[in-house]
Parts: C-alpha cells; structure tokens; sequence
C-alpha cells in the first residue's frame, strides 16, 4: 500500500511537469516555483533535498524542501557579502533517520541585497558545530 501511495504521487509530479506552459517557465522574476540549481536544477546532499526557492516579491522567498536531520531542526542562516540578514531554525515534518518537509519563509530588505547566500545546516549533536552545509544564492 505504501509503494502504490509513493508511485501515485510521483506520476502526479511528472503530470504537473509536463503540462506547465513553457511560456511560464521562461519568465523572469516570476512567482512560479523554481529549484535552485547547482547541477541541473537541484542543490542537495546527505542532509537536504529537493529544495526549491520561490521568489514571491521584492526581497520575499519561500523555500520548501526535505531534510534528515537531528530532533527535525533545520538551521538556516542568510548572508550577503559576509553581512548575516537572517539566522534562525524550522521543524522539519520528521527527524532523522527519517526525511522531514520544511517551509521556510524569509523577508528581507531588498533594497540592500547583492548577492544573498542561504545557507541550510544541522548542528552537531555532539559539539554544536555546523554539518552538512548547503549553500544556496537566492535570485535578487
């Protein structure tokens, strides 16, 4: 039953795919949901996947993904030019071993943004420290 849920929701992703007009895709600074994109499209690593960043207005973004981290916090930080804007955390749906659905919704002075960096993290259980960073420019 299970498998049958995962593989309805995957043809439903691959439908909604494949029917959004190109001319959607093709325009800038528009509010459709678009990944960020490191190697075709998509920032990710052990922790973090699938994260999409969805310009919604002048210095406004809405970041959706999943982690697998430790008690489901999810640490964000944004940075631009070495300046911290943000620092903050969200819960994941679910811990890990588990992966956990996050929204994050940031606000930010446009009229000051460069080159706005987001950087995802988990802190080690053990010493605090930062692991596996992902760092993700935000279109300005």
């Amino acid at each position: 039953m299970r498998f049958h849920h995962k593989l309805m929701i995957v043809s439903l992703l691959a439908v909604g795919s494949v029917c959004m007009p190109a001319f959607a895709q093709s325009l800038p600074g528009s509010a459709m949901e678009q990944p960020a994109g490191e190697q075709g499209g998509k920032y990710e690593n052990e922790s973090f996947r699938n994260i999409a960043v969805t310009k919604t207005g002048p210095g406004q973004y809405a970041v959706k993904g999943e982690a697998r981290v430790f008690e489901a916090a999810v640490r964000f930080v944004v940075t631009d030019e070495g300046t911290t804007l943000a620092d903050s955390f969200v819960t994941a749906s679910q811990g890990a071993p588990e992966w956990g659905t996050f929204t994050i919704n940031l606000s930010l002075d446009a009229a000051k943004l460069k080159a706005p960096v987001l950087t995802l993290f988990e802190e080690s259980a053990e010493s605090g420290q930062r692991i596996h960073e992902l760092n993700i420019p935000l279109p300005k």
